[in-house]
């Protein structure tokens, strides 16, 4: 993969350019309204700044950038299945879509929108991981807001079933601090406890360890001391909230305590919402994020 050969084909002067970084190639997406940032290492959205504010997304400062290993923070993918793989655990956690090698499709732009999408098809590698044919796309809109979209279309001859997340880890100034609209009087199942419950409070506040995937979800709205992030989405009933808290966090050594400044609040298919797609049929998760 070389930056200026795909530079030369999908660059757009003034909206998009792709420029060497570590391991990976990364497309840099500018408007009047915002800028982005996205590896083709994983379809990683890793940067969205709305014009003269700070990133609303977090990368941690200990992120490895190695083949083989997710970037920790962002918009990891996880696909084409969440959590562990639910038969054989020697299998990556959280699929192999965000340690895959992307190539770019289509990109477009005009003076309110830019658009990226990059693609992902099935091959010898993902075949000893996943028996399917598939193609999974990635499409990245960037206008005042950011629209990370999801299509996976079945390219074989049977169905098969597909858990995944838009892993979104936000940039906050403290995890103590910050509270979470939306999710009152929804059912959850806590990971941490391994109970399912229902919230009560109108605002879900941190401080420890959490893990929860609330159903039945759709718009949250992260507030901050500093500002308002709106999470909306679409072709997903699961919302996943999670902060690995002090304890597990100075256990990742490509986080540590960065996990006092990041937050996620993740659009997901999983639990009752694993999506069955059918041969020659899709299915598309998105995140919409804004202020």
């Amino acid at each position: 993969m070389n930056a200026e050969v795909v530079n030369a084909q999908w660059g757009i002067e003034n909206s998009i350019s792709f420029q060497p970084y570590e391991h990976t190639i990364v497309a840099h997406l500018t408007n009047k309204h915002a800028s982005a940032k996205i590896s083709l290492y994983g379809a990683h959205v890793l940067s969205f700044i709305p014009n003269k504010q700070d990133d609303i997304l977090f990368v941690s400062p200990h992120a490895v950038y190695q083949e083989g290993k997710a970037i920790r923070g962002g918009i990891p993918i996880c696909w084409p299945w969440f959590n562990a793989h639910p038969v054989d655990k020697s299998l990556p956690s959280h699929g192999f879509a965000r340690i895959s090698k992307w190539s770019v499709n289509s990109t477009s732009a005009d003076e309110e929108k830019i658009q990226l999408e990059l693609v992902l098809s099935s091959n010898p590698d993902t075949l000893k991981l996943w028996p399917y044919q598939f193609e999974v796309r990635l499409m990245v809109t960037l206008t005042d807001q950011l629209s990370v979209a999801l299509t996976t279309i079945n390219k074989g001859e049977q169905p098969f079933d597909v858990s995944a997340a838009l892993h979104s880890y936000f940039n906050i100034s403290d995890i103590h601090t910050v509270t979470l609209e939306g999710l009152e009087n929804t059912s959850y199942k806590d990971d941490v406890e391994n109970v399912e419950n229902i919230q009560k409070d109108q605002l879900l506040s941190f401080g420890q360890r959490t893990d929860r995937r609330y159903q039945s979800t759709s718009k949250a709205i992260i507030r901050d001391a500093q500002r308002n992030i709106i999470v909306d989405k679409t072709g997903s009933q699961i919302t996943v909230v999670w902060n690995p808290g002090e304890e597990l966090a100075m256990q990742m050594p490509d986080l540590l305590d960065g996990y006092k400044h990041m937050l996620c609040v993740e659009a997901a298919n999983s639990l009752n919402d694993t999506i069955t797609i059918q041969p020659g049929q899709q299915h598309t998760l998105s995140t919409i994020l804004s202020q």
